[in-house]
């Protein structure tokens, strides 16, 4: 008898990416994990979850870990700050970026279906039922019909 193995990305699941090969912060790591078993789990069970998504997914825990840091140094700096050279008031350059990531977030929790608005109008991954041989026979009555 042949040992079986798991295989990630098996029954709609995507591999999840290896963190380690993108951050190197143990935080950021933390968070791209936590955020992949949130996301998958969600979509797994709306039933919307294909291995097709992984990409996406991907985006989103990117899009995350950008979102968090640029919030971090425009809540230290503030969103508004003087420039260096012309002390003129300006947007923080931290603020846009948390801004930019906040709505690719948006717009990726809305393709994917995870957010709250979005969940409702989301369907489920089409399965496909194993074929009866009763399929056959029905098929064939309706093509003698005619």
């Amino acid at each position: 008898m042949a040992n079986l193995r798991v295989i990630n990305g098996g029954d709609g699941m995507p591999p999840e990416p290896d963190w380690s090969a993108t951050y190197s912060d143990v935080m950021d790591i933390a968070l791209a994990r936590e955020t992949w078993a949130q996301v998958t789990r969600e979509m797994h069970q709306a039933g919307t979850l294909a291995v097709a998504n992984g990409h996406a997914i991907m985006r989103l825990c990117n899009f995350r870990i950008i979102y968090e840091r640029a919030n971090r140094a425009a809540a230290e700096q503030g969103a508004v700050i003087k420039a260096k050279k012309t002390g003129v008031l300006q947007y923080s350059p931290h603020w846009i970026v948390a801004r930019q990531a906040d709505d690719s977030i948006r717009a990726l929790e809305a393709e994917l279906g995870i957010s709250p608005l979005r969940r409702s109008k989301v369907g489920r991954t089409p399965k496909r039922a194993a074929p009866k041989p009763s399929d056959k026979y029905l098929k064939r009555g309706r093509d003698t019909d005619r």
